[in-house]
């Protein structure tokens, strides 16, 4: 019996590894995006074009390893692309707005990348009827939605904090039918 506990606890330990590990390295080509944005917009505003340009390369690099469903993230690259364009032609002023949009899309993109993952929990725990955990991963994505609302004027972030204060509103009162389509609802703003 104890060699079959371990096993089993084995295999479930692997499991959640596999699980988890897209999901942190995802995490982690964000994170390393925003550092060579930052670095890209730094170099810019010191006139360093063809440093902005190997930072913002990076930047883009980690940013297309990123997941494709994030908008801002989407938008981040669109914006680095066109700094090391600017860039690469000397245009350090124009490429150093461009870094810093990018920036700015890349800051976004993390914490919305953590609204959808949390926002996905309560979903899969709310279709399971766990409406406290559903309120658990909820309150979660609401704090980075906050946080993503502070700094984009994106009216879906608006719409997907007020699907998230719904969710956990629903869920607390033990309605987790209600509280998992308003998460969806969260979600659905999340993409757009």
């Amino acid at each position: 019996m104890y060699r079959t506990l371990k096993v089993g606890l084995t295999a479930g330990a692997a499991l959640l590894l596999l699980t988890v590990q897209p999901g942190l390295a995802q995490d982690a080509h964000l994170a390393q995006a925003v550092v060579h944005a930052q670095q890209a917009a730094a170099h810019g505003g010191m006139g360093h074009a063809s440093v902005l340009v190997e930072h913002a390369n990076q930047a883009l690099t980690h940013a297309n390893m990123a997941p494709a469903d994030n908008p801002h993230t989407v938008a981040a690259i669109a914006s680095l692309t066109d700094a090391v364009t600017h860039g690469n032609m000397d245009h350090a002023p124009v490429a150093t707005g461009m870094a810093n949009t990018g920036l700015t899309s890349l800051q976004v993109a993390v914490h919305v990348h953590q609204v959808m993952d949390h926002n996905m929990q309560a979903v899969t725990h709310g279709d399971m009827g766990h409406a406290p955990v559903l309120v658990t991963h909820a309150e979660v994505a609401l704090t980075h939605a906050r946080a993503a609302a502070e700094i984009s004027d994106s009216p879906h972030i608006v719409m997907a904090i007020e699907a998230l204060e719904s969710a956990i509103l629903h869920g607390g009162m033990g309605h987790a039918e209600v509280a998992t389509e308003s998460a969806k609802t969260a979600q659905s703003h999340l993409k757009m």
